[in-house]
């Protein structure tokens, strides 16, 4: 009586075929999930802190932009906070020539010079003289627990001092 064996497509009796079993399959899913839930919580904090941070540049460039159009018309210009952003508004005009929108779920609060508590923002205004002057404002912008707090130069309108908080 002859037995008939199975032959791989190698040639070689007893190799089992091309493919992958289920043991493997299901191990390097379970590798690609680990990574994924590993990455996901930096790159978050990442987007929530570039959020914030483009609230604050966006400020910036405003303070820069007011202050150098006092400067160069020689009369005052003002950045003009509201609920939902930041505005230009050059002298002599009624509307904002330049408007920065924060991101849904941003928020912010105002420091002025000698204040003893924040104010949310309603209206008031930043005014820059002539002179190149402003006065001294701190500017705490905030998504959920994180938050960026900037104070601004009276001389320059630039960035005197960050901290922060991103967790």
């Amino acid at each position: 009586m002859k037995t008939i064996r199975a032959v791989a497509k190698s040639g070689q009796p007893g190799r089992r075929s091309g493919g992958y079993t289920l043991l493997e399959i299901a191990l390097v899913v379970t590798i690609i999930v680990l990574l994924v839930g590993a990455v996901v919580p930096l790159t978050s904090g990442f987007v929530r802190e570039q959020r914030l941070r483009d609230s604050v540049r966006g400020l910036l460039v405003l303070a820069k932009t007011a202050r150098t159009v006092a400067m160069t018309t020689g009369r005052a210009a003002e950045v003009v906070f509201a609920k939902g952003g930041f505005a230009l508004l050059r002298a002599g005009e009624e509307e904002p020539s330049e408007l920065v929108r924060l991101p849904r779920g941003t928020r912010y609060q105002l420091l002025p010079f000698g204040a003893d508590k924040a104010l949310r923002p309603d209206g008031q205004r930043w005014i820059f003289q002539p002179t190149g002057l402003c006065e001294p404002l701190t500017v705490r912008i905030m998504e959920d627990e994180a938050w960026i707090e900037v104070r601004f130069d009276p001389l320059t309108a630039g960035i005197e001092e960050e901290s922060y908080y991103i967790p």
